[in-house]
C-alpha cells in the first residue's frame, strides 16, 4: 500500500481514517490495541492482525511504518487514538487532523506528556489512572512550552 518514502503519506492517510471513524469503532480499535499489549509485547504483525479485523487501513499503516521502536509505534497510534476519541466524547465532533498530527508528532518526539487529551480523562495506555497521574505528567526537566 505505502512506499518506503511514503512516511508522511501514510500517517496523513490513518489520521483521515481515525477523523471518519465513530466513538465506537475508535474505541474498538483502542481496546484490540490494549488487549494485545496485556499479555506482554507483542510483534507488529500480532498487533496488525488484531487491528486488522477493525480497520484495515489502520493495520496497514501499523505494518509500513518505521519508529526507533515498537513501543514508540504502538504510542502513537495509542496517542491519535486518544485524542480523537476525545474530540468525539467531549466535543461532539471529530478531531482536525491537525490535533492526530500534532498527538503523533508529540508521540514522536518523547513528549507524550503533551498530548492535548483532557487531563482528567483515563489515560490512553489502559492503566486505568487519569491521564494526569499517568502518562500526563511531565518530566523534572521538561521544557518549556
Amino acid at each position: 500500500m505505502y512506499t518506503s518514502g511514503d512516511v508522511l503519506s501514510a500517517d496523513a492517510h490513518v489520521e483521515a481514517v481515525l477523523v471518519e471513524m465513530t466513538l465506537v469503532e475508535l474505541s474498538r480499535l483502542q481496546d484490540a490495541l490494549l488487549d494485545e499489549l496485556r499479555t506482554g509485547m507483542p510483534s507488529t504483525e500480532q498487533i496488525a492482525k488484531a487491528l486488522e479485523r477493525h480497520s484495515i487501513e489502520v493495520a496497514a499503516w501499523f505494518r509500513f511504518r518505521r519508529a526507533s521502536g515498537e513501543a514508540v509505534k504502538i504510542v502513537m497510534l495509542l496517542g491519535a487514538l486518544a485524542v480523537a476519541i476525545a474530540w468525539l466524547t467531549h466535543r461532539h465532533m471529530p478531531a482536525p487532523t491537525h490535533r492526530l498530527q500534532d498527538a503523533m508528532a508529540r508521540v514522536h518526539e518523547d513528549h507524550v506528556y503533551m498530548l492535548p487529551i483532557p487531563r482528567s480523562d483515563p489515560c490512553f495506555c489502559g492503566s486505568g489512572s487519569r491521564f494526569r497521574s499517568c502518562h500526563g505528567r511531565p518530566p523534572l526537566a521538561a521544557p518549556a512550552v
